[in-house]
């Protein structure tokens, strides 16, 4: 047994593998995600397969599909997650603060407004894209990876009070109307501070 071990270690040593650590790994999982993200905010889903994802990442296809074994679908998953983390953190940077629910709710939608405005194609990949995946397990897997966007709503929401399922029946249509509203801005029939200030109105309205 010691003889094996010494010559596995040679071997090792002479081809210079090394076993990447978990911390490695995550690194180049995250890198991957960052690269398709780009990938996936230039054109739609069904325009990009593991290849494409695999040479934006700088790696063999073999590599990317042993950090996706669900091929394109887990990484879009894995995109449309981190785009949730960053806007959650924004969301909830923008209502801290000592202001009245109202105030916070504002701004809370003024933050939603501003980064899918800047960021069009986040809102194309949340909201749209998903669905052409054509995987039901995976659509499904990116509207529960937005709930944490409707979580910062709920979070106002909670703050006056009510039944736990009015809450979310009530946050859920606060976020609702705002997606909504965001696709008239980028259909062009509304202007986006028209859009922002109606849905301010009726979620402030929704407070009580």
């Amino acid at each position: 047994m010691r003889g094996y071990c010494r010559v596995v270690q040679k071997g090792e040593a002479a081809s210079g593998y090394r076993k990447p650590t978990r911390r490695e790994r995550d690194v180049r999982r995250g890198d991957l995600v960052e690269s398709a993200r780009a990938l996936f905010f230039d054109e739609p889903f069904a325009g990009i397969g593991m290849p494409e994802i695999a040479a934006a990442g700088q790696v063999s296809r073999a590599t990317a599909y042993r950090y996706f074994p669900g091929g394109r679908a887990e990484v879009f998953l894995a995109v449309a997650e981190s785009v949730v983390e960053e806007l959650r953190d924004r969301l909830h940077h923008a209502t801290e603060g000592p202001f009245s629910a109202a105030k916070r709710m504002e701004h809370l939608l003024a933050a939603l407004f501003s980064y899918f405005s800047a960021n069009p194609a986040a809102y194309r990949l949340l909201f749209q894209d998903l669905w052409a995946t054509g995987d039901a397990d995976v659509a499904r897997a990116v509207v529960a990876a937005r709930a944490p966007l409707a979580a910062e709503v709920a979070s106002i929401v909670a703050a006056g009070g009510g039944e736990a399922a009015d809450v979310v029946l009530t946050s859920n249509g606060i976020l609702g109307c705002g997606v909504a509203n965001l696709e008239q801005v980028f259909a062009g029939t509304v202007d986006g501070e028209s859009a922002w200030r109606v849905t301010c109105e009726m979620a402030v309205a929704c407070l009580r």
